[in-house]
């Protein structure tokens, strides 16, 4: 079993929100999307380090609280802790960057293996944060920030 390496505490709190995207994750998601990193070497070479889940959204009925999330990512594995009202994950992963061309357009996935169920699906890459927004789908939003 892989211990949790973080005091990973999770509290549902109704009243705050917190599943709603605030004007503060809007602002670095913005920055993020504005000023991303543009190849696929300088994101893989960015991801090796600590990462702590700083923003959350849900999809079109905002009703869970930020769940408490970390990635720790070497050259060649990453570990994922995540808890929130219906999830208590630790799980190892490797991982890839892929290059992705469409009509003269590049952008980057985070490639997973085996893919968690939730929580790791960035899309968006710069220095010190990372994000993927599905909430336009009705899905979830998570952004990271780079701690170490």
């Amino acid at each position: 079993m892989i211990e949790r390496s973080y005091a990973c505490i999770f509290e549902q709190n109704d009243d705050d929100l917190d599943g709603v995207i605030d004007d503060n994750e809007r602002k670095i998601m913005k920055e993020c999307l504005e000023n991303p990193l543009s190849s696929k070497s300088s994101i893989e070479n960015n991801l090796i380090g600590e990462w702590e889940l700083i923003g959350h959204g849900e999809g079109w009925i905002p009703t869970i609280s930020q769940p408490c999330g970390y990635i720790r990512i070497s050259e060649d594995e990453l570990i994922y802790e995540l808890r929130n009202d219906r999830t208590d994950i630790v799980s190892v992963h490797q991982w890839n960057i892929q290059e992705l061309n469409s009509n003269g357009s590049v952008s980057f996935k985070f490639n997973i293996i085996p893919k968690p169920t939730v929580g790791l699906s960035m899309s968006q890459f710069c220095d010190k944060y990372m994000y993927g927004d599905a909430t336009p789908r009705d899905g979830n939003m998570y952004l990271y920030a780079k701690i170490d």
